[in-house]
């Protein structure tokens, strides 16, 4: 419900079940060293939470723990290349990145590839997911992108357990 709620209060809805789960699944154990406290008492780890924008475009997007994900992120992109989206977004979140830049954007490429590979998702083929990037100031070279991903040496994971 509260999922919900934010997503309707950013103009959004929920992420399909399928993509939810590999967008929770790279979100692992939360933000480290960060416990959130529930009003029912209860207390867990601080996850982000999920939603979907209406855009046929391929993107993401993190503000303080709520992160969005374009329709065509989910209806365009493998499971691989998802996965290194979200992981790119949560990184944002997890690293404390307010604003973009060039280094902020190699820094979530590398924990979000770092994230994808834990849960399980092969970064190499989740590393195509670049050739939807347009040219900027701000974000790096595609091809400086990919290297920094392919860096991060997990090599080609298991498949995700379903």
């Amino acid at each position: 419900m509260v999922l919900s709620l934010i997503a309707a209060i950013l103009g959004a809805s929920m992420l399909p079940p399928d993509h939810l789960a590999i967008a929770t699944r790279v979100a692992g154990a939360g933000l480290p060293q960060c416990r959130m406290y529930r009003a029912d008492g209860s207390e867990g780890p601080c996850l982000p939470s999920f939603a979907l924008t209406a855009s046929g475009s391929i993107n993401g997007h993190s503000r303080a723990g709520h992160i969005t994900f374009t329709r065509g992120a989910t209806t365009r992109l493998t499971a691989d290349e998802f996965a290194l989206l979200a992981g790119h977004e949560i990184a944002h979140w997890y690293l404390g990145h307010g604003e973009s830049s060039r280094e902020a954007e190699l820094a979530a490429d590398r924990l979000g590839a770092q994230l994808a590979c834990q849960a399980g998702y092969d970064v190499t083929k989740g590393a195509a997911v670049f050739r939807f990037v347009g040219k900027s100031r701000i974000y790096p070279e595609r091809a400086e992108r990919v290297r920094t991903v392919l860096a991060v040496g997990c090599g080609q994971a298991a498949a995700p357990a379903a």
